[in-house]
């Protein structure tokens, strides 16, 4: 199930449907090379088999929630799991009080893994059920690799997706393309913090963009991710690209 990206990068896949469209779901693991262990992005529904290859690529020591809405297998691995640490947004306690969660994600504190920079996509909201939410996403970039690693801020689906899934998202956006969707378009008002959560994300040196739904994105990835945000932002981002305090990052 582990496929292996790049040195100490790996993602694994499983089905997943939203609102009867497939989507599938992707976990992106981090190997901290200093020690060995090892760091579950959105982690998916545990098995034998994914436990045994993930015992082969070292100790599982922290598994995040990077959103409110990618939390549905934490408590599962937990289980699997009981010495790692589990990670989620603040706003996820509110929402899941169940949720066994040992420390808050947060891009304000310096990063907590060396390889890793963190940047809190505030202000991206999505619409769901109940109307506007916000996600609480945190982006990721595992620097040695200069892979980007998203959740719900981006979505990338191809040829390989279902034939329904194809024909919303040539509609609704992330088709062909990496970019948000039209719920997150309609659903986001406060698109000023956004821009400037964007534009710290940019400043960073990456290639590759790993999404949680959709095809990886190998080659050209901040190239598209900053054409997509453009055209959302209506132009925000170049508002705050001359204000040293949008782009700088307290993590590099």
């Amino acid at each position: 199930m582990l496929h292996r990206l790049a040195d100490d990068l790996w993602v694994a896949e499983q089905p997943q449907t939203y609102f009867g469209l497939s989507i599938g779901t992707r976990m992106t693991v981090i190997r901290q090379r200093s020690t060995n262990k090892l760091v579950l992005l959105s982690p998916i529904q545990p098995s034998a088999e994914l436990e045994k290859g993930l015992a082969e690529l070292g100790v599982v020591g922290d598994i995040v929630a990077p959103n409110v809405f990618h939390h549905l297998y934490l408590q599962a691995f937990k289980q699997r799991f009981p010495l790692a640490t589990t990670w989620g947004p603040p706003a996820l306690r509110q929402k899941c009080p169940h949720l066994e969660l040992d420390r808050p994600l947060s891009a304000d504190a310096p990063s907590p893994w060396p390889e890793l920079l963190l940047c809190s996509l505030t202000g991206l909201r999505t619409l769901g059920p109940t109307g506007p939410s916000p996600l609480h996403e945190v982006a990721f970039c595992h620097r040695p690799s200069r892979t980007l690693i998203l959740t719900d801020s981006a979505f990338h689906f191809d040829a390989s997706a279902s034939w329904l899934t194809q024909w919303i998202t040539r509609i609704g956006g992330g088709f062909n393309r990496l970019e948000p969707t039209i719920l997150e378009r309609l659903a986001t008002s406060d698109r000023t913090s956004l821009a400037r959560a964007v534009q710290v994300v940019l400043q960073w040196d990456f290639d590759r963009v790993i999404v949680a739904h959709g095809a990886v994105v190998e080659h050209g990835g901040k190239e598209g991710l900053t054409m997509a945000y453009a055209a959302f932002l209506d132009g925000a981002l170049d508002t705050c690209a001359g204000d040293e305090s949008f782009t700088h990052d307290p993590h590099a």
